[in-house]
């Protein structure tokens, strides 16, 4: 249980670093006492040194009352005797001779004395009392000191240590042939604390904003800030909402939501002056990376669009029927015979035998894609086929039909070879294929898949595989549904051939956006929420884990709308479930020193990573944002406090050795949003329906949690509710592909068409 925000001073008597960002202490208090000190602050202290604390006290389960801190700052009683011991403990080559001399020459300004000694300890001079060589301890680590004084002047702004060290590193880099390192490291910060937001992973406009305001007292209307606060809220909106760009009036709008105060056309010139990473075309509001990736991609679709080519079966009509036929049989058991329906014989067939080189086959769950896609593999015999997804999850439920087949699925990361100068398969190295299939291509952004179709060869054929119901990406664009109103080979199943329960009925009310809310076989609703107290949790995780235990962790989907909220505030969000869930199924698993995982724990990825190349030169693994499994062991450095790196047991099947110094990636995975459990399929689904802004909780987030289960459904949630967001249209997304597309086709086909207007002509084109 928490206490109020508080500050203790004392001395640090021991002291112990963990994964060179965490550390664990003792302080002893001036009255006497001692107080266990946690927390990311005190990485970087000295033992025997005085410190000023901000935090707050807590009662851990295990170790009791202890003080987690937010910020530590040097604490110098204004006494001579305290003065000399804190020179002699941290300056080297300093004894107490020349201590009390430098303590004797300020005398008479004993305050200034100190505040050099907290601020800036590295400007204090020892000539006039010594010829000795007198350094500050560490002085040699550029980075450390820097990150010494940023805390010390950016306290006011509780600012998170993890950033202030990325903040000293970006600083470090700029100043290091500068002879007064920290004073130029500051005044470059100082001047324009926005500008490492552009290079700092974590550093967005709030936390800048934060600094400069309450730290630093930078002025509100600077030419600095409005450009930042323009580029921020035309980004933000974008990854937020998934658009591609703002119209004039939605930027200012946005800008106004966080400053309603400021200009927002003095912010937009202001944005436009600095050079921030904004394209302007058509009074549409670019990032400059998603106009690049759409005019790009409109290129790669306007190219194939207008190419025709050798189909995938160039056989007769009586061939491909005989074909078709031989594929039935082949798929086909004793037990269950394998028949197209006359839906699906007619899309196989007509993309089998269409001279377009782009496909889409779109249907609802359990309406046979993936069937379909093993008959094409029987089709297209002798032919190169690669079969990818955007999780690890989804790549595995497909691997496992096409396993039979000779065939595998990976993420479209791995197939790409990602690595952290970007993939390895691109136009000028494309990849050896000639078919490409890409399944749940609803999850798919702009930047990933105008990737996929720049590395797919233009005399190949892909094959986008989705449903247009489901959630659209995380990240900006509406690919799959723009895709849809191109001229390209398309298909659409209407037939189900599984969940002919009560759970296809729902999935089929919720894609058109009415619930019922009426108890089926298969299908249960609550009819009212659970208050999120002691009572209503342990009623969601009391089926959860007689889920679990019936079927086991992988096949249950605990999902819900919302990720963020607090581990000890109870609340509906995965955040909370996360701790209460772990401590039922993994409460006593060793701890993984440093973090709060511990082994065993079922976790998530957050980020895509390319993990280090192998021993033999080979690319490492790919993880995505969305894999999930579990914690199963953990390697410490020779020292004992630092995390070299942890074995993750992914569900896909994969154990791979995750880099230690990533761990901020990995987060409890026992329960989910509904979007990181999109392109995964479960046994049972238990799903908690909460409102939220229209913007965010909608039918598409109702459609793709019920589309998750396979055998049992679960809703939580006032029936009111739940029929609310099912009523709610998934928001319009801002994207120009479809128009930027048809317009380069068109002068394409005005130059020549493709092949005759040149590589320039192409580019211009777009």
């Amino acid at each position: 249980m928490t206490v109020a925000t508080e500050q203790i001073a004392g001395t640090l008597v021991s002291y112990r670093l963990y994964n060179d960002k965490w550390g664990r202490g003792t302080l002893r208090l001036d009255e006497g006492d001692t107080i266990v000190v946690t927390g990311e602050a005190l990485a970087g202290l000295t033992e025997g040194s005085r410190y000023r604390l901000d935090g707050r006290m807590v009662h851990h389960p295990k170790f009791g009352r202890q003080f987690e801190c937010r910020v530590a700052a040097v604490d110098i009683p204004l006494d001579e005797d305290a003065l000399v011991r804190h020179l002699c403990k941290n300056f080297k080559g300093c004894g107490i001779a020349t201590a009390r001399k430098m303590v004797d020459r300020y005398r008479d300004t004993l305050p200034a004395l100190r505040d050099r000694l907290v601020n800036d300890p590295q400007s204090l001079d020892f000539t006039p009392v010594t010829r000795r060589r007198i350094a500050v301890l560490g002085e040699s680590d550029r980075k450390a000191l820097i990150y010494r004084h940023l805390s010390t002047r950016l306290a006011a702004a509780l600012v998170r240590d993890s950033l202030l060290r990325k903040i000293a590193d970006w600083l470090a880099q700029r100043v290091e042939h500068e002879p007064e390192a920290i004073e130029a490291a500051w005044a470059l910060f100082s001047h324009n604390p926005y500008a490492p937001m552009r290079d700092i992973d974590g550093y967005g406009f709030v936390a800048a904003d934060q600094i400069a305001l309450a730290a630093i007292g930078f002025p509100r209307f600077h030419a600095y800030r409005l450009a930042a606060l323009a580029s921020h809220a035309l980004r933000d909106a974008c990854e937020q909402n998934g658009h591609v760009f703002l119209a004039r009036d939605e930027l200012e709008e946005c800008i106004a939501r966080i400053d309603p105060d400021v200009c927002a056309e003095t912010a937009i010139a202001a944005a436009q002056a600095a050079l921030e990473r904004i394209v302007i075309e058509r009074d549409r509001y670019y990032p400059s990376h998603l106009w690049h990736a759409e005019r790009a991609l409109a290129l790669e679709l306007a190219a194939r669009a207008l190419r025709m080519g050798e189909p995938i079966f160039a056989g007769s009509d009586a061939e491909l029927v005989d074909g078709l036929a031989t594929a039935e049989r082949e798929l086909s058991t004793p037990e269950r015979p394998f028949r197209l329906d006359p839906s699906q014989h007619k899309a196989m067939a007509r993309m089998l035998t269409s001279a377009h080189f782009i496909h889409t086959l779109t249907a609802g769950p359990g309406c046979g894609k993936t069937a379909l896609m093993e008959i094409l593999v029987q089709m297209a015999r002798g032919k190169r086929v690669l079969f990818c997804a955007p999780t690890g999850k989804a790549a595995k439920v497909l691997a496992a039909r096409l396993q039979r087949h000779g065939h595998t699925a990976t993420t479209i990361h791995a197939m790409l070879g990602a690595g952290n100068e970007g993939f390895t398969y691109h136009a000028e190295n494309p990849l050896e294929a000639d078919i490409v299939v890409a399944d749940e291509s609803s999850m798919d952004d702009l930047v990933l898949t105008r990737a996929l179709v720049s590395a797919v060869p233009p005399d190949a054929h892909l094959v986008f595989l989705g449903d247009v119901d489901q959630l659209p990406s995380i990240g900006p664009g509406q690919v799959l549904k723009d895709l849809l109103q191109l001229p390209f080979d398309h298909h659409r199943l209407t037939v189900t051939h599984r969940n002919d329960g009560g759970i296809l009925e729902i999935v089929q009310q919720a894609r058109v956006g009415e619930v019922d809310c009426q108890r089926r076989t298969d299908v249960l609703f609550s009819g009212r929420i659970p208050m999120p107290d002691d009572a209503g949790v342990s009623r969601v995780a009391s089926a959860y884990l007689k889920s679990v235990e019936r079927f086991g962790m992988e096949r249950v989907g605990l999902l819900m709308p919302r990720r963020k909220g607090d581990p000890e505030v109870a609340g509906w969000n995965t955040t909370y479930l996360n701790d209460v869930l772990r401590q039922a199924l993994n409460p006593e698993g060793r701890r993984v020193t440093g973090t709060s995982l511990r082994i065993g724990d079922r976790i998530i990825v957050r980020k895509n990573m390319a993990l280090e190349q192998r021993a033999d030169g080979t690319p490492g693994e790919q993880v995505v944002n969305g894999d999930t499994g579990f914690v199963r062991d953990a390697e410490l450095d020779a020292g004992g406090t630092c995390v070299t790196s942890v074995q993750l047991e992914l569900d896909d099947g994969r154990s791979i050795r995750f880099p230690g110094k990533e761990l901020d990636a990995v987060g409890l995975g026992y329960a989910l949003t509904v979007h990181a459990a999109q392109g995964s399929e479960y046994d049972v689904v238990i799903f908690v329906c909460t409102n939220g802004s229209p913007g965010f909780v909608h039918r598409g987030v109702i459609y793709t949690a019920f589309s998750r289960a396979r055998r049992k459904l679960l809703v939580y949630g006032d029936d009111a509710v739940v029929r609310a967001v099912a009523g709610r249209a998934v928001p319009a997304r801002n994207s120009g592909l479809v128009e930027r597309t048809l317009k380069v086709m068109r002068r394409l086909q005005k130059a020549g068409g493709v092949g005759h207007a040149g590589p320039d002509v192409e580019r211009a084109a777009a």
